[in-house]
């Protein structure tokens, strides 16, 4: 294994619009002149790239960063790539590619891409090349639902319900399905079906139906209250009287209000450029890909009814644009330099 030199030098795709880099995790990589920042982690921002080349400028002005010219400028020069944003979600196939084929480390941020075709080829062109890749949700990587994962392991679960934050499906609703992903299925109870049901894809409330199967082959349900707030999980057995419940907090002032809810998932990508472990696996990164088109295909084509992993065609793309940001002008970019979605 390699050995690299620290801090280490990271790349950042997706800088500007909807991203989750400028406000929330460059912060903690590369403090700010005029803020009251502090370095969480040994990962430094070198590169940067965006499909609006002054965002990309005002984001290197800011995080005292160089921008490249090219999606894929950034090869040779860093360590491992970040990227942040929404909008570029159904073009990650072709951002990815150069650096996968690299063997970089890669976190993708949600929700991957919206297409299974797209996330095979990216999980098949990272394990040819082993290429690690990370594909988070805040939702999946803090404590409690570590804790969560870690209870449930070996345990009978009856039935469970979850809430989460919610925006629109893609952007926030995934959040909560895949913390079901993680606490639930990674403990052994693998999903086999999603069920949406809601009046708008984009708006509260909503609920969603995921049907698990353990390693017995006994059959169990979940219900996700796309209701609001942070995210909560309550894990039910027949020993457990009223349930086992999980909560994700943000935390109370500095530290806190970085480390239980943002830094985790740096942290989680830090070890994959040192280590090359992935804190899931090929399988599972398909698999809770899988759930989320399987719940939108749920509620675009199926009226709520449940819609089962195996039953969503691998050609089958979901929507892009955002009803409830109808002033977008970035997705249009993405068309005019890739093509079609």
């Amino acid at each position: 294994m390699q050995r690299l030199s620290m801090p280490l030098r990271i790349g950042c795709l997706n800088v500007g619009a909807y991203s989750h880099l400028p406000p929330l995790w460059a912060p903690m990589l590369n403090p700010r002149d005029d803020q009251p920042d502090t370095p969480l982690t040994g990962m430094r921002i070198t590169h940067c790239w965006d499909i609006e080349p002054e965002k990309a400028r005002d984001f290197a002005e800011t995080f005292g960063c160089e921008v490249v010219d090219r999606f894929d400028g950034m090869l040779g020069k860093v360590d491992g790539i970040i990227n942040g944003g929404y909008y570029n979600h159904p073009w990650n196939h072709i951002l990815h590619r150069p650096y996968i084929e690299a063997g970089l480390p890669n976190l993708i941020n949600r929700p991957f891409t919206n297409a299974l075709r797209k996330a095979r080829e990216m999980i098949e062109t990272a394990q040819l090349h082993h290429a690690p890749i990370l594909v988070p949700s805040a939702h999946e990587h803090n404590n409690a639902i570590a804790q969560a994962r870690d209870w449930a392991s070996g345990k009978k679960i009856l039935c469970y319900e979850a809430t989460n934050s919610f925006d629109d499906y893609p952007t926030h609703g995934v959040h909560g399905l895949w913390m079901a992903c993680r606490a639930v299925a990674e403990a052994g109870n693998p999903i086999v079906s999603v069920g949406y049901r809601a009046n708008s894809w984009h708006e509260p409330p909503g609920v969603m139906t995921i049907e698990h199967r353990d390693i017995d082959g006994r059959i169990f349900y979940g219900t996700l209250h796309q209701a609001g707030g942070w995210g909560t999980v309550t894990l039910h057995t027949a020993e457990e009287y009223g349930g086992r419940g999980f909560v994700i907090q943000r935390g109370a002032g500095f530290p806190y209000d970085q480390t239980e809810v943002w830094a985790p998932t740096l942290w989680e990508f830090q070890r994959m450029v040192l280590r090359r472990e992935m804190p899931q696996t090929y399988d599972q990164i398909l698999q809770k890909t899988q759930a989320f088109l399987a719940g939108w295909r749920s509620i675009l084509d199926m009226h709520g009814a449940p819609v089962p992993l195996t039953e969503v065609p691998n050609d089958w793309q979901a929507p892009v644009d955002l009803p409830n940001h109808p002033e977008d002008a970035v997705t249009p970019l993405f068309r005019d330099l890739f093509g079609r979605e």
